[in-house]
C-alpha cells in the first residue's frame, strides 16, 4: 500500500514537472506565432494534467490518513520544479534579443560613435522630451551583450535614459552575433 502510494507520488511529481515545463514552452511558441506546434504541445500538456489531477483528487476522496497527502505534496512539488524547468527551457529557447532605447541629452554624436565603435548597430532619430529636444538611439543586441552596451553608454553619458524590452522576433537588419534557436 505505502509503496504503491509512493510510486504514484513519484509518477505524479514527474508528470507535473513535464506538464508545467510544456506549458512554459507552449507560451514561448505562442509569442513566436508557432501556433501548430503550440497547439500540439498544449494537447499533451492538458492530457497529462487531466490524468494526474483526477488521480490526485480521487486519492483525496479516499482519505487514508497522512499517506493521502503524499500525492498532493508530490503534485505541488512537481508544479514548483516544473516552473523552474520551464524557465530554464524558456531561457534556452529564447533568442535573447533585446531592444535598447537610449535617450541622451548630452553628446549624442559621441554616444553614437562609441556604440558603433563597440560594434553595435543603431538607429538615431529626434525626439521631444519634457525639457526640450532629445536624441533617441535605438539598438538591438543579444541579452549577453546588453551589459557591455550599457557600460559603453554609461561611460560616455551617465545621465542617459536607457530602457530595454525583449523582442519576440526579428527580420532583416544587422544584429551582431545573433543566431536563430527555433
Amino acid at each position: 500500500m505505502i509503496w504503491e502510494t509512493l510510486l504514484w507520488a513519484l509518477i505524479t511529481f514527474a508528470s507535473r514537472v513535464v506538464d508545467v515545463g510544456l506549458g512554459t514552452v507552449r507560451v514561448q511558441l505562442i509569442v513566436r506565432r508557432r501556433k501548430y506546434l503550440a497547439a500540439a504541445i498544449g494537447f499533451f500538456e492538458i492530457l497529462i494534467y487531466i490524468l494526474i489531477v483526477s488521480r490526485v483528487i480521487s486519492d483525496i476522496g479516499e482519505w487514508k490518513g497522512w499517506i493521502s497527502l503524499v500525492p498532493v505534496i508530490a503534485y505541488s512539488g512537481g508544479f514548483a520544479i516544473g516552473t523552474l524547468v520551464g524557465i530554464i527551457l524558456s531561457e534556452k529557447m529564447s533568442r535573447g534579443l533585446i531592444e535598447v532605447t537610449i535617450i541622451t541629452h548630452g553628446p549624442r554624436d559621441v554616444v553614437e560613435a562609441g556604440l558603433r565603435q563597440a560594434g553595435f548597430a543603431l538607429t538615431r532619430y529626434a525626439g521631444a522630451g519634457r525639457e526640450g529636444p532629445v536624441d533617441v538611439l535605438s539598438a538591438i543586441c543579444s541579452s549577453k551583450e546588453l551589459p557591455r552596451l550599457v557600460e559603453v553608454i554609461t561611460q560616455i553619458d551617465p545621465k542617459a535614459f536607457v530602457y530595454t524590452q525583449e523582442l519576440a522576433g526579428l527580420r532583416g537588419g544587422y544584429v551582431y552575433g545573433v543566431k536563430s534557436k527555433l
